[in-house]
C-alpha cells in the first residue's frame, strides 16, 4: 500500500475567541474572580518557595488605587514567592496548563485577566543556581504575541527580594466594571468571604491589602474573630458522595458581615472556597456559646474528592445542579448538628419545646398530637408561634380530612344494606372519638382567647381606676371601648376589614356573632333621614338569630327587610369611677330617650342600599356600662336595683317600650367570667387574678 508523505501540523489557538467566549460576571464576587485569580497565583508561589513555613514568611501585597473609577483603577499584586522561572513560564505560555493540576489549578485563570483589564504588566525576580534574574512582562489581548517582553520605565515592585508583581490597569468591559465594587468596605467583604477559609485556618500568608490609602491586615482579621480552637468532624462518608471533611470555628458574628444569615457553610475545591451557603434554617441555632461568649456563629469549611473534581474552569462554581448542593449541604449540617455542637443543639431543642408547648397553650387546636411528634413534623429552625402554625397546618388539614373521610365511611356504612363488619363498633367508637378530639381542641382554642380578653378587660379597668384624672384617661377610655368593639365603624360595611372583629358577648352571649351595629358613629350617618350628630357608643339592630332581623337559612348576611325592626339594643360605655356628671344632657335617662326619640318610626340604611324600617312599637334594650358612684349613685337612686342588688333598672314609659339597665364594671366582667366558667373549666383553665 502506498502512503504520500504527511506533513505535521499543530493546532493553533484563537485566544481572542477563548477569552469572549468566558463567562462573564453577575455579580461582585464573580467580578472580582480574575483578582482572586492572582492572588491565589501568590498563594501557591508562597508555598512552592516556602513550603510548611509559609504561613509565616510569606508575603502577599495588594493595592489598590481609584477604586470609585473603572478607566483609572489600578491593581498590584505583589509576594515574596518562588517567581516566573522558566518552567513556571513555560506553563505560563501555555493555555490550559496542567502545571498546578495537583493543586487544582485550570491553566485559565491568566485568560480571565485579559477578559476584565486593559492593561496587564508583570514584574518577576527568580533564582536560577544562585543567580537572581529579572523577567518583565506584558500581556495583551490579541491572536498573536499576547506575552512580550515589557520595559519598565519605574518599578511598581515594593517587596524586596525574589517574588511576582503584577499590574493591571483599567477594567476593560461593561460587564466587570458594572459589578467591580467601588467601595473599600464592598471590596474587603467579598475578599474576606472569597478567601474565608484560608483566613479562619490561619494557613496563608500575610496579606496587606492598600485600598487608596486604608490598610486592611489578613488573615488577622477574620482570624483575630475566632472563639476557641477549630473543630473537625474527621472523614465521614455520605452515599454518592464519597468521603468528606468539615473543619469548623465558631466565631464573632462580624465574620459573617456581607454574607447572608450568620451560620456558613464554605465548600471548598483543592483548598479554596467556590461557594458560600447560608445554613441559618438547616441549624435552627440562633446562636452559639463559648469560652463564656455568647451571641456567636458557627463557620464550616467542607472538603472533599467529590468537590475537588466538580468544580468548572473558573473555580467560581461547582458544576453540580442545586438539588445535589442542597442534599450534600443538608447532610453535612446533620454531621455539623452530631459532632460539632450537639450539646448545643440538645440546648436548643429544650428551649424550642418550651415554646412549643406555650404556644399550643395559647392555640390549643395545634395539639392534635404529642409534643414531640409535632416537633418532629416541624423545620428545625421553626421556633416562633408564625413559624409553627405555618408548619403545622397543613398536617391539621390532613388530619381534619383523614377524620372525615372515616366518617363518610361509618355513615355509607350504615346506608348500605350489607352485613355489619365485625370491626363497625370499632370504626364507630373511633369515628366518634375523631369528633371529639376536635371539638375538643377548637372549644379550647375558643375559650383561650375568651380569658385573654376577660384578662385585658380586667387589667385596663385597674389601670383606669388608679389612673383617675391623669393625662392618658382618654386615651385608656378608647381602648376600653376598642375592647368590645372597634371605634367608628359598621359592621355591615364590607369595606370595614375590621368590622366583623368585636367581642360584644362580654356584654351578651347572643350578640357574639352579631353584624348590624354601629361603633361610635353620628346617627346622620346609619339612619336614612336625620341632621343628629349626636353618637351613641354602640346601637345594634339585631340579635344575631332569634332576636332580630337576620334569616338563619340563607345566610349570615341575608336580612329579612319585610318587617320593620321590632328589637334594637344601645350600650353607652361610661368612664370607670367617674364620679361627676353635673350637666343636663349627662343625665343617662335623658340621654337614653334622645337616641330613642331619633330611632323610632325612622329607617336604617344598610350597605347595599337596603332600608330597615323601624317599628313604631320596637322594644329597645338599653344598657349603660358605668361604675354606680358619685353624682350617679343620686341620680338612680329612685331606680329598681337588678337581681344581684348591684345594678339598676328602669322601664321605659310612654311613647317607647322597653328597659334602661345600669351593669357596674365588675359586675359585667364577673357575669362574662361566669358565663364562661364551664367552658374554662372543661379547657383545664381558670380565672386568672387581677391585682
Amino acid at each position: 500500500m502506498f502512503f504520500r508523505g504527511q506533513e505535521m501540523v499543530s493546532l493553533t489557538g484563537n485566544i481572542r475567541n477563548r477569552v469572549n467566549k468566558l463567562p462573564k460576571p453577575s455579580n461582585n464576587t464573580q467580578a472580582l474572580q480574575p483578582l482572586f485569580e492572582a492572588v491565589s497565583n501568590s498563594m501557591y508561589a508562597v508555598d512552592d518557595r516556602y513550603k510548611d513555613t509559609s504561613h509565616h514568611s510569606g508575603q502577599i501585597k495588594i493595592t489598590v488605587r481609584h477604586i470609585k473609577d473603572p478607566e483609572k483603577i489600578e491593581i498590584i499584586v505583589e509576594d515574596n514567592g518562588i517567581g516566573i522561572d522558566e518552567d513556571r513560564y513555560a506553563a505560563f505560555c501555555t493555555v490550559d496548563t496542567d502545571f498546578k493540576r495537583a493543586k487544582g489549578g485550570k491553566g485559565v485563570g491568566r485568560l480571565f485577566w485579559l477578559d476584565a483589564f486593559s492593561s496587564i504588566v508583570i514584574e518577576s525576580y527568580y533564582m536560577e543556581g544562585d543567580t537572581s534574574h529579572r523577567r518583565c512582562l506584558s500581556f495583551e489581548l490579541k491572536n498573536k504575541d499576547q506575552i512580550t517582553d515589557a520595559i519598565i520605565d519605574q518599578k511598581f515592585r515594593t517587596l524586596s527580594g525574589i517574588g511576582t508583581s503584577i499590574r493591571f490597569k483599567g477594567i476593560r468591559i461593561e460587564e466587570y466594571s458594572k459589578y467591580f465594587p467601588k467601595r473599600q468596605d464592598t471590596f474587603l467583604r467579598y475578599f474576606g468571604a472569597h478567601f474565608i477559609s484560608e483566613f479562619l485556618t490561619g494557613s496563608c500568608p500575610e496579606i496587606t491589602v492598600d485600598i487608596d490609602g486604608k490598610l486592611s491586615r489578613y488573615p488577622e482579621q477574620i482570624s483575630s474573630l475566632v472563639v476557641g480552637n477549630p473543630m473537625k468532624t474527621g472523614e465521614f462518608e455520605l452515599d454518592d458522595f464519597g468521603k468528606l471533611e468539615i473543619v469548623g470555628f465558631t466565631c464573632d458574628k462580624a465574620a459573617s458581615t456581607g454574607l447572608e444569615g450568620s451560620h456558613q457553610l464554605h465548600l471548598l475545591a483543592h483548598g479554596r472556597t467556590v461557594e458560600t451557603r447560608k445554613i441559618d434554617n438547616l441549624l435552627g441555632v440562633e446562636s452559639l456559646t463559648r469560652d463564656d461568649k455568647d451571641d456567636l456563629v458557627f463557620h464550616g469549611c467542607l472538603s472533599g474528592a467529590y468537590l475537588d473534581s466538580r468544580v468548572n474552569e473558573g473555580r467560581t462554581a461547582f458544576n453540580l445542579p442545586e438539588s445535589i448542593l442542597k442534599e450534600i449541604t443538608r447532610k453535612c449540617v446533620d454531621e455539623i448538628k452530631i459532632k460539632l455542637i450537639p450539646d448545643q443543639v440538645k440546648a436548643y431543642k429544650g428551649r424550642r419545646k418550651e415554646r412549643f408547648e406555650d404556644f399550643v397553650k395559647s392555640y390549643p387546636i395545634y395539639g392534635f398530637d404529642s409534643t414531640d411528634a409535632q416537633l418532629d413534623r416541624l423545620p428545625i429552625h421553626a421556633k416562633t408561634p408564625e413559624d409553627f402554625a405555618s408548619g403545622l397546618v397543613k398536617y391539621q388539614i390532613r388530619n381534619d380530612e383523614d377524620r372525615q373521610r372515616r366518617i363518610e365511611l361509618v355513615i355509607d356504612a350504615l346506608d348500605r344494606a350489607e352485613d355489619i363488619p365485625e370491626n363497625f363498633t370499632k370504626s364507630i367508637i373511633e369515628a366518634a372519638e375523631g369528633i371529639q378530639n376536635s371539638e375538643r381542641l377548637a372549644l379550647a382554642q375558643h375559650v383561650v382567647r375568651r380569658k385573654l380578653v376577660l384578662e385585658i378587660l380586667e387589667k385596663l379597668l385597674l389601670r383606669l381606676r388608679r389612673q383617675e384624672g391623669k393625662s392618658d384617661n382618654f386615651q385608656l377610655e378608647k381602648t376600653l371601648h376598642s375592647l368590645f368593639v372597634p371605634m367608628n365603624v359598621r359592621g355591615d360595611d364590607p369595606t370595614e376589614c375590621e368590622s366583623r372583629s368585636h367581642d360584644l358577648w362580654m356584654i351578651d352571649e347572643r350578640l357574639a356573632f352579631t353584624r348590624a351595629f354601629s361603633s361610635d358613629k353620628r346617627l346622620d350617618q346609619i339612619l336614612k333621614s336625620d341632621a343628629s350628630d349626636d353618637r351613641p357608643d354602640v346601637v345594634i339592630w339585631d340579635f344575631a338569630v332569634g332576636m332580630g332581623v337576620i334569616d338563619p337559612w340563607a345566610g349570615e348576611d341575608a336580612v329579612d327587610i319585610s318587617k320593620p325592626l321590632s328589637k334594637v339594643l344601645i350600650i353607652e360605655f361610661k368612664r370607670p369611677m367617674r364620679k361627676s356628671y353635673p350637666k343636663a344632657e349627662d343625665q343617662i335617662e335623658r340621654q337614653i330617650v334622645k337616641y330613642l326619640s331619633q330611632l323610632k318610626g325612622n329607617e336604617l340604611e344598610s350597605f347595599g342600599r337596603k332600608r330597615i324600617r323601624i317599628a313604631q312599637d320596637c322594644i329597645f334594650h338599653c344598657f349603660v356600662v358605668a361604675d354606680i358612684v358619685g353624682d350617679l349613685e343620686e341620680q338612680l337612686s329612685s331606680w329598681e336595683t337588678t337581681a344581684n342588688g348591684e345594678g339598676r333598672i328602669r322601664r321605659l314609659g310612654g311613647n317607647y317600650q322597653g328597659t334602661i339597665e345600669v351593669i357596674q364594671w365588675q359586675d359585667l366582667v364577673n357575669d362574662a367570667w361566669q358565663r364562661n366558667a364551664s367552658t374554662l373549666f372543661a379547657a383545664g383553665l381558670k380565672r386568672g387574678i387581677i391585682k
